[in-house]
């Protein structure tokens, strides 16, 4: 595993699996279990970013803040897997453009349900959830789904985003850019400067600049200011305040209650 090679930043790789579950093997992920290793599981959705941007900017935030996570909870004692990174959700708001994939509620459920029923087979114990998709009954469906798991199988699952514990000397976040387009949530700058950090291969510049804000999703899919992107200037530095904060969640949960 290479994940002590992370650096945050432009990613010279594109590969989803790379530090992941899925390029380990049988003896390394049953060795994984049984040290205890709790599991980071990150989610998506495949779904439009706007004309400047491709489908995948739900998956890869997801995957590479559980790159970046892993190594925040190692430096604190607490060893994680990454699991593959799944992107089959829900969309409703922008499910009529093309390039959405959104399964219904039932599906997501079922989907995660199995998930959860392999990692606890395998002798894994605990799974954060990693979510990058913002989507009200995506979201909803995941916590009915950790609900479900926590009720029906051996394993203890959390959202991470619903994690509330308190933690001593948190870290400080960037300050919002004044004067900032609003509302920004869909492939606006936002989200067109995180991918263009870490992936800017998968950012059509010439595009974004051209775009003017929208504050809503009609009529080209994305809802914000893209063409402001390059004025987002602590990215990085935000990714880094926000694993740090979760990884000290996930340490006080640890230390509290497993």
């Amino acid at each position: 595993m290479s994940k002590n090679q992370f650096v945050l930043g432009k990613q010279p790789d594109l590969s989803i699996f790379l530090d992941t579950m899925v390029e380990m093997n049988l003896m390394e992920v049953k060795e994984s279990a049984e040290k205890g290793d709790v599991v980071l599981l990150p989610i998506g959705i495949i779904e439009e970013h706007g004309p400047h941007m491709d489908l995948s900017p739900d998956i890869y935030m997801a995957y590479i803040f559980c790159r970046l996570l892993r190594l925040k909870l190692d430096n604190k004692g607490i060893h994680s897997i990454i699991a593959p990174p799944y992107y089959w959700g829900i969309s409703e708001d922008v499910k009529k453009y093309p390039g959405t994939f959104s399964v219904r509620p039932e599906t997501f459920k079922a989907m995660l349900m199995d998930i959860f029923g392999s990692l606890s087979s395998w002798g894994f114990s605990e799974v954060f959830i990693i979510n990058a998709h913002g989507d009200k009954t995506h979201v909803e469906t995941i916590r009915y789904s950790v609900k479900e798991a926590n009720n029906k199988l051996d394993i203890h699952a959390w959202l991470l985003s619903d994690l509330d514990f308190h933690v001593d000397n948190p870290p400080i976040f960037p300050k919002p850019r004044e004067g900032k387009f609003e509302p920004d949530y869909h492939a606006g700058a936002n989200e067109t400067a995180a991918v263009w950090t870490f992936y800017p291969e998968k950012v059509d510049v010439e595009v974004a600049r051209g775009l003017k804000p929208q504050n809503s999703f009609d009529p080209l899919g994305y809802c914000g200011d893209p063409a402001s992107f390059d004025l987002e200037k602590y990215v990085i530095e935000f990714f880094e305040a926000d694993a740090e904060l979760d990884s000290l969640r996930i340490k006080a949960l640890v230390n509290n209650c497993l």
